[in-house]
């Protein structure tokens, strides 16, 4: 059992990440490369699972030895034979679907050949684990994506057939195995990644994604009952605890951010200290005329014009987001900035007293978690009720309710680039020395250049910076940054 529910369900997690937009955020990554490490323990498992009920020491050698020869055959075919053989059908969408599975079918076939004597689902898990490194495994999953679902409904269909008529005693056994299974998963993600990154966000975040009993659980436990290493009973408790954790994860995994939010201030309450969350680097008792909720990619490059043409305002400037690594460089090169929740009153009064003449988001809805920046229209208004309101958006319909919500400004990125392209061309065409197009682009790339020459390629360390200095050039952003 506790094998079983150790492990996450890749299925539901991929799909409700991707469904997000999450899969490529820090919490996302974590979350993946966490779920890789449980598919290799999958794997070892599949395979020993065999010998289990009669331990042969050398009957393990040989399921191993077995195993990893499938393995770097599998992976050798996928890298040498099969891109030259999708090459040739990729003209046929419906030859290279085929293809595929029928090379997945073969893997599948060949691993309960008498003499390799692995379980088929342990070769379904590496076949799909080298048709990923396909050339073409993101053309091929686009199209097999109906098929998938078509096997997955199989799937729950056939766990639910496996269930009978439960008893009291099994539903009860099931629920407190289901909430055993999440806790201690909580508790053994979140606190190897906390210790690791010191990023309780993303620790949280990655633990609501896990909390669940995966679908290689119910195989293990399937070919438990199969081999005689468990009863019927367990797997039905098992069943149950799966169901439970099934249905409340897509509600936990979509409102991960507001119940991590929401556990933070609870925390923090309890501690006397509300305003604490924000952690914030110390505080020089200097106001800020301008803050900028969120440090993303329009801030990024707003720091660089500033820097580039008016360094003197970067010290009206105050930025508050989440990710320390990101502000524990600003506050290097001597930009005051607090860490916390932006749509938090508490963060917003303890990072500055007095209110700021303007307040910037720079992150549109899609991109903002657990807020909207209708929302933070309303806590700027009750925490700041003179600072003016400026936000992000790149729907014109939402653009009019922030304006109702009472935004002073909101961006729009399609309308600013239509506005640049309208002035270069009516600059073209008034041109009454007839500069030609080539001239006048220049102009503009010079211009650009000029920022991307003073602030990425002359870099500065920050490090051992002294108290008086100069603000330093921020360093280029990284994918680790989590805002870029």
């Amino acid at each position: 059992c506790g094998m079983a529910a150790g492990l996450s369900s890749d299925l539901i997690i991929v799909k409700l990440l991707g469904q997000k937009g999450e899969t490529d955020t820090i919490a996302g990554r974590t979350t993946m490369g966490v779920l890789i490490c449980q598919d290799i323990w999958a794997i070892v498992l599949l395979a020993l699972q065999v010998n289990l009920s009669d331990f042969n020491f050398v009957g393990v050698v040989k399921t191993l030895g077995m195993l990893t020869v499938l393995i770097t055959l599998t992976l050798g075919y996928a890298k040498f034979v099969m891109p030259a053989v999708l090459h040739h059908a990729s003209k046929s969408v419906e030859l290279m679907l085929v293809l595929s599975l029928a090379w997945c079918f073969f893997v599948c076939t060949a691993s309960i050949l008498p003499f390799v004597g692995l379980p088929m689902e342990l070769a379904a898990l590496i076949a799909g684990t080298a048709l990923g490194t396909f050339p073409y495994s993101t053309d091929f999953n686009e199209k097999v994506k109906y098929i998938r679902d078509f096997f997955v409904c199989l799937f729950f269909a056939g766990m639910g057939m496996m269930l009978p008529v439960p008893r009291a005693v099994d539903v009860f056994l099931g629920i407190f195995l289901a909430l055993v299974a999440v806790l201690v998963r909580a508790a053994g993600v979140f606190l190897p990644i906390w210790l690791m990154s010191k990023n309780a966000r993303v620790a949280a975040l990655a633990s609501v994604n896990l909390g669940q009993i995966g679908e290689f659980g119910l195989v293990l436990c399937t070919l438990g009952v199969s081999h005689g290493h468990i009863d019927e009973s367990t797997l039905e408790t098992i069943l149950i605890a799966f169901l439970c954790t099934t249905i409340l994860s897509p509600i936990l995994i979509r409102n991960s951010v507001t119940i991590f939010v929401k556990v933070r201030n609870w925390y923090d309450r309890t501690r006397g200290n509300a305003a604490q969350e924000a952690d914030a680097i110390e505080d020089d008792g200097e106001e800020r005329d301008i803050v900028l909720l969120g440090f993303h990619k329009i801030a990024f490059m707003l720091m660089a014009e500033i820097q580039a043409r008016t360094p003197e305002l970067l010290s009206n400037l105050m930025p508050i987001d989440f990710n320390k690594k990101t502000l524990n460089k600003l506050d290097a090169m001597g930009i005051k900035c607090t860490c916390g929740d932006i749509s938090s009153p508490d963060v917003m009064g303890k990072a500055q007293s007095k209110a700021p003449r303007i307040v910037i988001s720079t992150i549109p809805d899609a991109l903002l978690q657990g807020t909207t920046n209708k929302k933070i229209i309303e806590v700027v208004h009750k925490v700041w009720p003179s600072a003016h309101v400026i936000v992000t958006t790149d729907n014109p319909h939402t653009a009019q309710e922030l304006y109702d919500a009472g935004a002073d400004y909101v961006l729009r990125m399609s309308k600013l680039s239509a506005e640049r392209l309208e002035e270069l061309l009516n600059e073209h065409c008034s041109d009454s020395a007839h500069s030609s197009l080539s001239d006048l682009f220049a102009t503009y790339k010079e211009r650009d250049n000029s920022i991307k020459g003073d602030w990425v390629q002359n870099i500065e360390h920050t490090e051992g910076r002294a108290p008086d200095a100069p603000v330093r050039p921020l360093p280029p952003p990284t994918a680790d940054d989590g805002w870029w």
